[in-house]
């Protein structure tokens, strides 16, 4: 999306205010490419035990991380297989369902964000709600869904549980009347590029 079309976007002053909050340390609720997610800094490790505990998710269950670009999977995971770009430019199209790469190597990150082998569950998101969000604070976005940790993923913003909606520092306005589409398939590769079907 161009500069000038940047600044007439509807969802602009709701980005502003979240990416505010998000440079605070706040947890927030918002619309991810797929579900509504609870999500914050991923480098801020005081953030991340707080969403868990709005979840009330127990520890050693990473979760994923946002970034805007596909260069950016260097600088958060080392090695990046190459066989990584090759299912990037697959399934790059806006019609295709998200991805996510568990990539070897994780860095830069919490890490409570690794999992037990040091990888790092990671997507590259299109969106440019998501993606001014994330240029805001230059760094990577934790996305989980924004249910409660045993219960279902809730398909529209009504169905978020009321602990979570009053839990989180910023409720975003945005993408409140749209519903959420299935997860993001999930794929792990090695440092040999092997794959491993996680989520189909």
């Amino acid at each position: 999306m161009a500069p000038k079309t940047l600044k007439n976007a509807p969802w602009r002053e709701d980005a502003i205010q979240t990416v505010r909050a998000l440079k605070a340390g706040g947890v927030v609720l918002y619309p991810t490419d797929t579900v509504w997610g609870l999500g914050c800094r991923a480098d801020d490790a005081e953030a991340l035990d707080k969403l868990y505990k709005i979840k009330e998710r127990p520890g050693g269950q990473p979760s994923l991380v946002l970034v805007d670009a596909e260069g950016l999977l260097e600088e958060y995971a080392n090695p990046v297989p190459e066989i990584a770009w090759d299912l990037l430019r697959e399934g790059g199209s806006p019609e295709s369902r998200p991805m996510t790469l568990v990539l070897p190597g994780g860095r830069g990150v919490a890490p409570a964000l690794l999992a037990e082998d040091g990888s790092l569950a990671i997507r590259v998101v299109h969106d440019p709600f998501l993606q001014f969000i994330l240029r805001g604070i230059d760094v990577p976005l934790v996305s989980t869904s924004a249910n409660l940790t045993g219960q279902p993923t809730p398909g529209h913003f009504s169905e978020i549980p009321k602990a979570i909606r009053e839990g989180v520092d910023h409720v975003c306005v945005t993408g409140r009347d749209r519903k959420g589409s299935a997860s993001s398939s999930m794929v792990k590769l090695d440092a040999a590029g092997r794959i491993n079907i996680l989520r189909p």
